[in-house]
């Protein structure tokens, strides 16, 4: 018994001193099902990433409309009533209603937001191509739109109420 006993535990011993690692073919296989595992979930988060910074995108829009209803609000006692709507494009300071007004309007909006055109803050391809802010306030609806205009066209429109 003891005999069969001191075998065993020989075996057992030598097991150990002979297993000192993973062979080169179980690491390579390991490697090949993680770069399997990498594709195929690589594929599928890449359009949420997309969305993602669309959304981002449309935020930096929607902060223009807030910015907007803040410096038309801020100045409505002094501003003339136009009868007209009244169209800011913000960083070309281009106005289509009253001047005077606009002026005073764009500049609180730069103020209240940012005093260049953020293309560096764009994250998505289309909204990396916005050169223009084009906003319009219609004190008679009483609503405010904002939209981000690119080479290609509108990028996206956020709609506000005053």
């Amino acid at each position: 018994m003891k005999k069969l006993q001191n075998k065993l535990q020989e075996k057992l011993q030598n097991r150990k001193q002979n297993n000192k690692g993973f062979s080169l073919v179980e690491l390579i296989i390991v490697i090949a099902i993680m770069a399997i595992l990498v594709g195929i979930v690589g594929t599928q988060v890449i359009p949420y990433i997309n969305k993602s910074r669309e959304s981002k995108d449309q935020q930096i829009i929607s902060s223009y409309c807030t910015a907007a209803v803040s410096a038309y609000s801020s100045n409505a006692g002094s501003l003339n009533k136009p009868a007209d709507p009244l169209t800011l494009e913000v960083y070309a300071g281009t106005v289509t209603g009253d001047a005077a007004d606009g002026a005073k309007v764009i500049s609180d909006i730069k103020n209240y937001t940012y005093s260049a055109l953020p293309t560096a803050k764009f994250s998505s391809p289309e909204g990396k191509k916005i050169t223009e802010i084009e906003i319009k306030i219609n004190p008679t609806a009483h609503t405010v739109e904002a939209k981000g205009v690119g080479a290609t066209g509108d990028f996206a429109t956020v709609k506000g109420d005053l």
